[in-house]
């Protein structure tokens, strides 16, 4: 007789969910990367954009080249501090996803270990009735002599 595990729908409806929780959490991860490396961008910019003031204040500037540059850091300022609140969204919705992942993973195994110990207890069964029927034939075959 084959092993039929009584809740097989369940275990195969869990490892659905974990199957969509890592799909779910490589997404996040995915976006955290794009929103970081647009942060990490913003902010070589500001850098070289330092860089090029300091060296430009050094010598002969207008003052309206330097309201430029004070108008482009500004700017860059503010699209630094808003990068910065969706990478710090993206990283929590990240962790988010990966505590769900890390359940859903939870659940399968449970599910898993259930399963196997089942299917152990089957096994077992299966010998206690195969070694009765052994024992059965034997019986006979020593009346019969």
């Amino acid at each position: 007789m084959q092993f039929r595990y009584s809740l097989q729908k369940l275990m195969d409806l869990k490892e659905r969910e974990k199957e969509e929780a890592e799909n779910v959490y490589s997404s996040a991860v995915k976006t955290f990367e794009e929103v970081a490396t647009e942060l990490y961008h913003l902010l070589k910019r500001k850098e070289a954009l330092e860089e090029d003031a300091r060296t430009k204040l050094s010598s002969l500037v207008s003052v309206l080249d330097i309201q430029s540059m004070q108008a482009s850091m500004l700017f860059l300022q503010e699209a630094i501090v808003k990068q910065q609140k969706r990478t710090q969204l993206a990283r929590a919705k990240m962790e988010e996803k990966h505590q769900l992942l890390l359940d859903a993973s939870f659940e399968h195994k449970k599910h898993e270990k259930i399963r196997e110990k089942k299917r152990m207890q089957f096994v077992v069964e299966e010998n206690r009735l195969e070694q009765v029927s052994m024992d059965e034939i034997s019986v006979q075959r020593f009346v019969r002599q």
